[in-house]
């Protein structure tokens, strides 16, 4: 059996409406992937390089879903540092029960 005849029976088993290849959406996920194997081996730099450059061909595909979340941005951030408040607060009453903690005991 000749190749170019193999590649046409399985051209015709291929169903019509499959929908296109998304090389742009394979090369975000690869590299979002990549980044994560390499921030659990330790090496952090070159995942948060490999995974900002996933994030950025991503965004290169939906560019209005890069504009909603700049703008929707300072929201974030400004939830973000009132969680770190939040987690301030809560860590700076666990110390101050445990010294009350500790000075009643001993």
């Amino acid at each position: 059996m000749g190749l170019t005849k193999l590649s046409h029976e399985i051209q015709d088993r291929l169903p019509d409406n499959m929908p296109e290849f998304s090389w742009q959406r394979a090369l975000a996920a690869g590299s979002l992937i990549a980044g994560a194997c390499l921030f659990l081996s330790g090496r952090r730099k070159a995942a948060l390089a490999v995974a900002a450059a996933g994030a950025a061909v991503g965004l290169l595909e939906h560019p209005e879903s890069a504009r909603e979340l700049w703008e929707a941005l300072p929201q974030y951030l400004r939830k973000g540092q009132d969680v770190l408040v939040r987690v301030e607060d809560f860590m700076n009453e666990v110390a101050r029960q445990g010294n009350k903690l500790r000075n009643s005991i001993g």
